[in-house]
């Protein structure tokens, strides 16, 4: 009975025999940790893999033999091993996360996260590929609002002059309400001062920068 052959798109990519044996260490852990299958650019891979088993060769040497060496004159100098590292070290940050392992982030839920997910799902106008980017990257900054809320008080006022500017700018121009945050969800909600008239602006527009540091004043306030 003739067994039936691995498809080429299903088979493992092994490393040429022709590679040292670091260079082909380094190839099986990529290969291994991005289950990696079938058809891949066999060349930039071998290139990567060389230059990371390169990289782990300098640092080696680094370690055994220190940071600074004598030379034929007696002199002290830097180990050439370091030249070699940071530029082995650029070189492979070039490439990117092309075969750099993965990594699956994990995102915990957040009011202005999940509201500003509801929000875009019930823009009728952003459905489809075009807005795809966009999206995603008002997703992002929603997270990182969530996240320097859940951090302290320092992070959350560093966001209020950075991610939430370009989280308001980045609702503008997608043309939807930035996620607010009601009485009762989180933080308290400012009382008017006396004689002060309520913004109504506020109500219908959602959140603003303003807003958010008021908020962030009365959550620190206790």
């Amino acid at each position: 009975m003739t067994k039936s052959k691995t498809p080429d798109t299903l088979a493992p990519v092994e490393a040429p025999d022709h590679l040292p044996n670091a260079v082909a260490e380094v190839w099986r852990e990529i290969v291994e940790s991005n289950d990696l299958v079938g058809k891949v650019d066999r060349v930039a891979l071998e290139t990567y893999c060389t230059l990371t088993a390169r990289l782990r060769e300098a640092r080696g040497r680094i370690e055994d033999e220190g940071m600074v060496v004598t030379d034929t004159r007696g002199k002290v100098i830097p180990h050439p091993a370091l030249a070699v590292e940071r530029a082995t070290a650029e070189q492979i940050r070039i490439w990117g996360d092309r075969f750099a392992p993965l990594v699956k982030p994990t995102r915990k839920s957040g009011y202005i996260a999940d509201a500003t997910a509801r929000t875009i799902t019930e823009a009728k106008h952003l459905h489809g590929a075009r807005f795809a980017g966009p999206v995603a990257a008002l997703k992002t900054l929603a997270w990182m609002i969530d996240e320097a809320q859940r951090d302290s008080m320092e992070a959350l006022q560093k966001a209020m002059t950075t991610t939430v500017p370009q989280y308001l700018k980045a609702c503008a121009e997608l043309q939807i309400t930035p996620a607010s945050l009601p009485t009762g969800v989180g933080v308290p909600a400012l009382a008017a001062s006396e004689g002060e008239k309520p913004a109504e602006d506020a109500k219908s527009e959602g959140a603003s920068v303003t807003d958010f540091q008021a908020r962030a004043r009365a959550r620190r306030s206790g």
